[in-house]
C-alpha cells in the first residue's frame, strides 16, 4: 500500500500541477483586452469625441486686392493743345456739349457723370460736378436741347435714363438726379443714343439692326429696322427732323421722323440714302445746320455730302467730295459746325487727322496724342474748340484748322467781290485773322 502510494503522489502532483497552470492560463487570457475590443473602444471613442464645429463664414464677401493700374505720366504738349481735364478713374466712353456751349458732359467706366464748364477752359481751372449712376455706368450721354437734363443709356440695365441738372444760388451747375428711367426695349447693346432739338423726340440704336423712337416720357413711338445687318452707328440730325443710321452694309440710311402741327407723332418715313462706299460705314457726322454730312468707310475713305435737297421730289445727296484717309482700322469723324473742317481719329490708335473740307487736303495731324487710343471726339458748337477723349483724359484742342478755313473762305470771298470796297473790308478780316491764328501757342 505504501509502495502504492509512494507510485501514485507524483503522478497526481503533476497532473494537479497542470490543472493550476491551466486554470492560471484561463484566468489571463480572459482577463486581456481583445484587439476586438480595442477597435470597439476606439470606436466608442469616436462617437464620444464632441464633433469639430466649422469655422462660421464671414457674412461680408472677402475682399480682394484691387490691383492699381500704374498712370503713366502725361508728358505730351502742342500749341494747340488748350488744356486737360481730369476727374475719371477709368476709361471715358462717351462726351457731349450743350446746345448752349456753356457745359461739357463725360461718362466712363467709374460710373461717374461728369459736366465741365467751358468758360474755364481758357483759365485751365477746370470746374466741374461729379456723380455716380448706381449700381451701373453710362455708356452714352447726350444734353437735353434745353441744357437743364441729359439722357444717358446703361451698361447692364441697356436701357435709357434721364437726369436733371440743378443750379446753385451763384448759377453753376449743382447736383443732378434721375427723373425718368426708360423700359428695357432693346436686345442687343445700345451703341448711341441722340434728342431732337425740338424736344418731339429720343432715339437709341443698338448694335443689331434696331433703332427705337421715343417720346419723352419713354413710350415707344416707332421701331425701325435698319437691315444694315449690324448697326455700327447712328444719331438724330441737328435740325432735330431727321435720324440717320450706318453699318455693315455701304450706305447711310436717313428716316424723317414726323409729327403734326400739334405735336402729334405721325409717322418715321425713308427720306434719303447716302451710297457711293465700297463697304461699311464705321461712323459718321453732320454740320451744323444739316446741311451737309461726312461719312468715314471701311474701304479706306470719307466722303462729303450735300443734303440740302428736296428728297420728296426725289432729289438725290450730292458727293461733293471724297478722299482717302488711309486709316485700316475702325475709325470715328467729325465735321465742324461750319461744314469747313474734318477731323479723323482711329479707335486703335491716338492720332487725330485734320481735312479741308473745301480742298480735301490733309492740313495737319496730330500724332499719339495720348498712350491710350482715342475714344470718341467733338467740336464745340461754336468750333472754337476740339475735344478728344483718351483714356481718363480729355484733351482740349482750339480749331487752328478751322481758323485756316475761315481765311480760304474770306479769300475765296474776295476774289469774287464786285467792288473794292468790298475787296478791302475782306482783306481786313483776313489780316485780323492770320493775326490770331499766328497768335496760337505763344500764350
Amino acid at each position: 500500500m505504501e509502495s502504492f502510494m509512494y507510485e501514485i503522489l507524483p503522478f497526481i502532483l503533476g497532473l494537479l500541477c497542470a490543472l493550476l497552470g491551466y486554470l492560471y492560463y484561463l484566468h489571463a487570457f480572459q482577463n486581456r483586452p481583445r484587439e476586438d475590443d480595442k477597435v470597439a473602444e476606439n470606436a466608442d471613442a469616436e462617437v464620444k469625441k464632441p464633433l469639430e464645429q466649422p469655422a462660421p463664414k464671414s457674412s461680408k464677401p472677402k475682399k480682394i486686392p484691387m490691383v492699381k493700374k500704374k498712370e503713366v505720366k502725361d508728358t505730351y504738349t502742342h500749341p494747340w493743345l488748350l488744356t486737360n481735364l481730369k476727374g475719371h478713374s477709368g476709361e471715358i466712353l462717351d462726351l457731349d456739349f450743350s446746345s448752349n456751349g456753356k457745359q461739357l458732359a463725360s461718362c466712363g467706366t467709374d460710373r461717374a457723370v461728369m459736366l465741365w464748364s467751358v468758360k474755364t477752359f481758357v483759365d485751365k481751372n477746370n470746374r466741374s460736378v461729379r456723380a455716380n449712376i448706381e449700381f451701373d455706368h453710362a455708356t452714352q450721354i447726350k444734353w437735353s436741347p434745353d441744357s437743364k437734363a441729359f439722357i444717358v443709356s446703361i451698361e447692364t440695365a441697356n436701357t435709357l435714363q434721364v437726369y436733371k441738372v440743378g443750379k446753385k444760388s451763384d448759377g453753376s451747375l449743382g447736383n443732378f438726379e434721375m427723373i425718368l428711367n426708360f423700359p428695357s426695349a432693346h436686345k442687343a447693346d445700345i451703341i448711341n443714343i441722340g434728342i431732337a432739338c425740338n424736344g418731339h423726340f429720343i432715339m437709341s440704336c443698338s448694335s443689331d439692326t434696331s433703332l427705337i423712337i421715343w417720346d419723352l416720357k419713354g413710350q415707344v413711338l416707332s421701331t425701325i429696322d435698319t437691315l444694315h445687318i449690324n448697326n455700327y452707328y447712328a444719331c438724330v440730325s441737328p435740325c432735330g427732323r431727321f435720324v440717320a443710321s450706318s453699318g455693315f452694309t455701304p450706305d447711310v440710311r436717313v428716316w424723317e421722323v414726323c409729327f403734326s402741327k400739334t405735336g402729334d407723332f405721325k409717322e418715321v418715313k425713308r427720306a434719303f440714302e447716302l451710297k457711293g462706299h465700297s463697304s461699311g460705314i464705321h461712323h459718321f457726322s453732320f454740320s451744323n445746320d444739316s446741311s451737309r454730312m461726312l461719312t468715314t468707310s471701311k474701304d479706306g475713305t470719307w466722303k462729303l455730302w450735300d443734303t440740302n435737297i428736296e428728297y420728296t421730289k426725289g432729289q438725290e445727296p450730292y458727293l461733293l467730295k471724297t478722299c482717302s484717309h488711309g486709316i485700316n482700322s475702325k475709325c470715328v469723324c467729325a465735321l465742324s459746325p461750319d461744314g469747313r473742317t474734318i477731323a479723323i481719329a482711329s479707335l486703335s490708335a491716338a492720332d487725330v487727322f485734320f481735312y479741308s473740307a473745301v480742298t480735301g487736303e490733309l492740313q495737319a495731324e496730330l500724332k499719339e496724342i495720348h498712350p491710350e487710343p482715342v475714344r470718341c471726339l467733338q467740336f464745340s458748337p461754336d468750333g472754337q474748340y476740339l475735344v478728344v477723349a483718351v483714356g481718363r483724359h480729355i484733351r482740349v484742342f482750339h480749331n487752328l484748322p478751322g481758323f485756316q478755313n475761315i481765311i480760304l473762305g474770306l479769300e475765296e470771298a474776295k476774289k469774287n467781290a464786285t467792288n473794292a470796297s468790298m475787296r478791302d473790308r475782306l482783306q481786313t478780316q483776313i489780316e485780323e485773322a492770320k493775326t490770331v491764328l499766328n497768335s496760337f501757342g505763344k500764350s
